[in-house]
């Protein structure tokens, strides 16, 4: 290994205790391998074991809750204890070089569009027209809101019995959690909305539920993530701001979880800085490391598409690096730079190569939302961007 790299190979510990070997995790991606009804497919499996040693810890893509949660049509679904044998299967085909294995778990909320064409509903905090969508959105009642609750804990407490050896909450990207954290989507003047306070009420009684989970059913090393988008600021005004965003990070921080990890992209994304607020010129996740520190683990993400990349995001903003597009498209990644290749690392796919990544075979659907960075190069996203034969 060039010495360079070193530090990318330190074992890390969490505030639980438990420890991986180096400081790659595999960041959530939405990859649609699962079959229709919801049962792991033989696509999640072939993708997965492509790529157990890409991290040392590996996360899942976004993991339904709820039956009223299907954003992609084949994505995965822990809604009901029938789907259970087929995740018993995929938590030992990522754990089977070692690494520990976490399941993404999410609610869709608005961006349910597959929930709305087979069931003509999809749920919010707050019943309200998008123009991003061609449908309408429903705002939860209060007792849709404590199910939704209780089905995040019910969702965590099948992938404690799947074998797996943690959880991250989707809190980003515009899903349900952030829904309800958001002044924009969440117009509720009840105890769910209004106040900073209250918007973020949601977010921390679903930490909440799912801890009382882990701490009845789980070994006292199980891995508790969070996943948040640092702002949301945009023409129909600001959902919330980077200093908003601070604010249900301590809260989350102070119930007590292992990991933070930023949803951030674009070009060097894992150091962005803030559109506004009294952050500004200041790295995002800088800031949130200082923040955290004694606390929680900070994963970065964002644009981390070359070995040096990966060793500066380590080095200067997070603790562990989430990688996404990378290790989609070289698995082989974090062995390579171990064993002194990282030369060999590479976003080019060609003809010959693009079967070895065990790509599902409805991934292209989705694809031109997940593989966007500019550093991969187009005719690799040609390829991936096209059906399969």
């Amino acid at each position: 290994m060039n010495k360079k790299f070193e530090r990318l190979f330190e074992t890390v510990t969490f505030p639980n205790g438990a420890t991986i070997s180096s400081r790659f995790a595999m960041g959530p991606m939405v990859i649609v391998g699962s079959e229709s009804n919801g049962e792991i497919g033989a696509d999640d499996l072939a993708y997965w074991q492509r790529r157990n040693d890409a991290g040392s810890l590996l996360i899942t893509g976004a993991t339904a809750v709820s039956d009223y949660s299907d954003a992609y049509g084949n994505g995965l679904k822990l809604h009901k204890d029938e789907l259970l044998d087929g995740w018993k299967q995929l938590a030992a085909v990522m754990k089977a070089k070692g690494n520990r294995a976490v399941v993404q778990l999410f609610h869709a909320g608005y961006r349910a569009a597959f929930t709305y064409k087979d069931k003509g509903v999809a749920y919010s905090a707050s019943s309200k027209e998008y123009g991003f969508l061609d449908y309408p959105v429903t705002g939860m009642t209060e007792a849709q809101i404590e199910d939704t609750l209780n089905e995040f804990a019910a969702a965590a407490k099948r992938a404690i019995d799947a074998g797996f050896d943690g959880i991250e909450i989707h809190g980003a990207n515009r899903y349900l959690i952030h829904q309800f954290f958001s002044a924009v989507s969440n117009v509720r003047d009840d105890q769910w909305g209004g106040s900073l306070e209250n918007r973020a009420r949601f977010a921390l009684e679903v930490v909440k539920r799912i801890q009382e989970v882990i701490k009845q059913y789980a070994k006292a090393d199980f891995i508790l993530g969070y996943r948040i988008s640092p702002e949301e600021i945009h023409r129909e005004g600001n959902g919330f701001t980077f200093d908003e965003a601070l604010y249900l990070i301590d809260e989350v921080a102070k119930l007590g979880v292992d990991y933070f990890n930023v949803s951030q992209s674009g070009v060097r994304g894992f150091a962005a800085e803030p559109k506004a607020g009294a952050y500004m010129g200041q790295a995002i996740s800088k800031v949130i490391k200082t923040r955290l520190v004694g606390r929680a683990l900070l994963l970065a993400s964002g644009d981390l598409t070359s070995p040096d990349k990966i060793l500066e995001a380590v080095t200067e903003y997070a603790d562990i690096t989430s990688n996404a597009t990378m290790v989609l498209l070289d698995p082989d990644t974090k062995n390579k730079i171990q064993s002194g290749r990282e030369d060999e690392v590479s976003l080019a796919v060609d003809e010959t190569t693009i079967d070895d990544l065990k790509l599902p075979k409805a991934f292209y659907k989705i694809a031109p939302m997940i593989v966007t960075s500019q550093f991969v190069p187009q005719h690799t996203k040609d390829l991936i961007y096209k059906e399969p034969k």
